[in-house]
């Protein structure tokens, strides 16, 4: 194992404890504000692995959660909408296996999800996140695969919880 290996899974382990302290956090202006340092430290681990879709993916959730985060939700739709060339461009531009593509279609479908009801967020993180699993075993992501893969085990318990049918309308992914 080389030193950049090695920094590249403390700056994810350093990510998902930040993601994961941020959810402790008394305000949503807070919680943001740990979620886009998570998002740094996200960056710069598939950076270190040589895995620059998820290292844009990363960079440019950060600007899109924001935009979701600063807007009123009735535009969450226009938000996501306006992503889509920007993630094909970016997909056409860099291009070269099918792995680099899997974030890409993760995070399209993140974001779809975002303004439908519960239960459809909820299938289609078990789905974008799965991606990011395969995704990180391709590159070797320890910390991300084990971060995802609880990610996708919580989903699936909280799809089969019998409450989850109730078909309620969610807002906005952020309380603003």
């Amino acid at each position: 194992m080389d030193i950049q290996f090695i920094l590249s899974q403390v700056f994810g382990f350093i990510a998902w404890l930040l993601l994961v302290i941020s959810y402790f956090r008394e305000s949503t202006n807070k919680i943001l504000a740990v979620h886009i340092i998570a998002s740094i430290f996200c960056a710069l681990h598939y950076y270190f692995l040589g895995a620059y879709s998820g290292l844009f993916i990363c960079s440019f959730e950060v600007l899109r959660d924001y935009a979701y985060f600063k807007t009123d939700p009735k535009a969450d739709k226009y938000i996501f909408m306006s992503t889509i060339p920007i993630y094909l461009i970016y997909a056409a531009f860099t291009y070269t296996d099918i792995y680099g593509i899997l974030p890409l279609v993760a995070c399209l479908l993140d974001g779809w999800s975002l303004t439908k009801y519960r239960k459809t967020v909820i299938i289609c993180a078990i789905i974008g996140y799965s991606l990011w699993v395969i995704y990180n075993i391709h590159y070797m992501s320890y910390v991300g695969i084990l971060s995802d893969g609880l990610v996708v085990i919580a989903n699936v318990i909280a799809l089969f919880k019998k409450d989850i049918f109730k078909e309620d309308k969610l807002e906005s992914i952020f309380n603003k």
